[in-house]
């Protein structure tokens, strides 16, 4: 800065502060009693601003915050609580929050900022996002071991004419993609059984009851069998989703001393 400049400030500080900072003798300058006090308060405030700094760089580094995030429930069941508790560990500081919502709700509250970043299928309805593809996700036909086909390496639709399924509802993008699989191979779909839960299919397989349908990766349980389905269209991707032009996350200050999710884990 240039000596000008600097002399320009001072006498616009001590015009706003209605009292002289300096004294001025000959070419010598020393603070007056009153620019003495001030600047204890002055180091005060540039240490606040450091301060405040430092945060901003705790966020950026993943130190502090609130990150919201939703994921779907077939994927929730086996992605979320391994990274999340590797995720704490690392970042004892940690407060995530995390809900289970289906596709249409992720997208909706991606976009109108509620949520700060989806794990949800890749959009095909044109909406507005920055899209990161994690995985792709195979279904399997999951059965109890004294079902007649669980003996298969792997199954067509062919072979579950008039087998009696467990599915999820229609609300789910899970249900939709395997009806219209079904719609595909030309053959109809039998359920004779829905719910909204993917333990609790599993769970009903668990016990002999109908086979279901799901991503083989969700399906941990030795007490079921998961066999291969030879259709193409039950491949979907599994993706990070961001709003369009979204400004860098940084973990949102709140309450509670926090962090974001590091979305490289992912």
């Amino acid at each position: 800065m240039s000596q000008p400049t600097l002399s320009q400030q001072i006498k616009d500080l001590e015009a706003e502060l209605a009292t002289p900072l300096f004294e001025r003798i000959g070419r010598r300058v020393r603070l007056t009693q009153a620019g003495e006090t001030y600047r204890e308060y002055a180091r005060r405030a540039l240490s606040v601003l450091e301060e405040g700094q430092a945060v901003l760089h705790e966020f950026d580094d993943m130190l502090r915050g609130t990150l919201t995030i939703s994921v779907v429930q077939t994927v929730n069941s086996y992605l979320t609580p391994e990274i999340v508790a590797s995720f704490v560990a690392e970042v004892p500081h940690v407060f995530l929050r995390i809900h289970e919502l289906s596709a249409d709700e992720i997208e909706d509250g991606v976009l109108s900022g509620s949520l700060d970043l989806g794990i949800s299928f890749e959009p095909g309805n044109g909406r507005e996002f920055d899209v990161e593809t994690l995985f792709s996700e195979e279904f399997a036909f999951v059965v109890h071991p004294g079902h007649r086909l669980s003996s298969r390496k792997r199954v067509r639709f062919s072979d579950l004419t008039d087998v009696p399924l467990a599915l999820l509802n229609r609300a789910y993008c899970t249900r939709r993609i395997i009806d219209a699989a079904f719609r595909e191979a030309g053959v109809p779909c039998c359920v004779v059984v829905e719910l909204n839960s993917v333990a609790g299919l599993v769970a009903l397989s668990e016990c002999g009851g109908p086979p279901t349908i799901l991503p083989k990766l969700g399906v941990s349980s030795p007490k079921v069998t998961a066999i291969r389905l030879e259709q193409q269209t039950l491949t979907r991707k599994i993706c990070l989703l961001r709003a369009t032009g979204h400004a860098p996350i940084r973990a949102r200050d709140g309450p509670e001393t926090s962090s974001l999710i590091d979305c490289e884990s992912l």
